[in-house]
């Protein structure tokens, strides 16, 4: 159990650092046509494509949780973690597409992450122009310029289905 639940924190602290580079370098890059429904409709309340992109590491999570050792369940644990915080965080405090409490919403690292990650999206409902940034650290990583070299995608996407 101790076993887990460090690996679990471990996990967690080093999916923030890991997910920045996910968001510039794959869903910026090659994986643009699902993540740009993010960007087109950064408020739906329904799913939209790039919610789907969370299938796959959640998925793992589970696999690892119910079939691996127990440092492969700690790293499931703390990646369905980072995911859960991570969708709380984006999709319930910065986007609002669902009901989060004010009392949260009003707390200063929400309300960091919520200014901070308005500059991703600053460009309107494209936000190709604006660096990708992780969520919680996205703060840090505006200070220190670190996506100062960012180059928008220029992928054409396919016409999505009605």
């Amino acid at each position: 159990m101790v076993t887990e639940l460090a690996v679990a924190v471990g996990t967690l602290l080093v999916s923030e650092p890991l997910m920045t580079l996910v968001h510039r370098f794959a869903f910026h890059g090659p994986l643009w046509c699902s993540h740009k429904s993010h960007h087109e409709q950064p408020t739906a309340r329904r799913i939209v494509r790039n919610d789907l992109l969370w299938l796959w590491p959640l998925s793992a999570s589970a696999a690892l949780v119910i079939f691996g050792s127990p440092v492969l369940a700690g790293i499931g644990i703390g990646g369905a973690a980072y995911v859960g915080a991570y969708i709380f965080a984006h999709d319930g405090v910065a986007h609002a597409r669902f009901w989060v409490p004010r009392a949260v919403r009003r707390m200063t690292v929400f309300r960091v992450v919520a200014q901070t990650h308005r500059l991703h999206h600053r460009d309107g409902r494209q936000g190709v122009g604006a660096p990708p940034f992780g969520v919680y650290a996205a703060h840090l990583e505006h200070r220190w310029r670190l996506s100062a070299r960012y180059t928008p995608p220029t992928r054409l996407c396919p016409p999505a289905r009605a």
